[in-house]
């Protein structure tokens, strides 16, 4: 009997998941670093007669789709705002795969417009 509960006592200690836990929650924190970087870059930019607005689609929800849009203007780097979008969103499809998560299936829509207002992009969402 008493082998029966070193073995158990042993199994609880070294079978323990928190590891896996803590790589779920470094892979997250990855994810939301990423997408503070995304808004600030969005908050950076700036519109005016030389600067046009857009928008676009980041995170990845589980059942498809984004999380929101943001608005941006073409002041700021494009090209890394957008591969650190990309990047964010691959980043987010996998773990949502690999840790089963699970979301609503409401679908996010664009803005139905974008105004610059005092220099700032603004969308316009209906």
């Amino acid at each position: 009997m008493k082998l029966f509960f070193s073995l158990l006592a042993f199994l609880v200690i070294y079978c323990d998941d928190s590891g896996a836990i803590s790589l779920q929650e470094t892979e997250k924190a990855e994810i939301d670093k990423l997408k503070i970087e995304v808004k600030s870059l969005a908050d950076e930019s700036v519109c005016s007669e030389e600067f046009s607005c857009y928008s676009v689609g980041i995170g990845a929800k589980p059942c498809g789709g984004f999380w929101e849009y943001i608005v941006y203007s073409n002041s700021i780097d494009v090209v890394t705002f957008l591969t650190k979008i990309e990047t964010m969103n691959e980043l987010e499809k996998t773990y949502n795969e690999k840790y089963m998560i699970l979301s609503d299936c409401f679908v996010a829509m664009p803005p139905g417009s974008i105004e610059c207002v005092d220099g700032k992009c603004v969308g316009i969402f209906q």
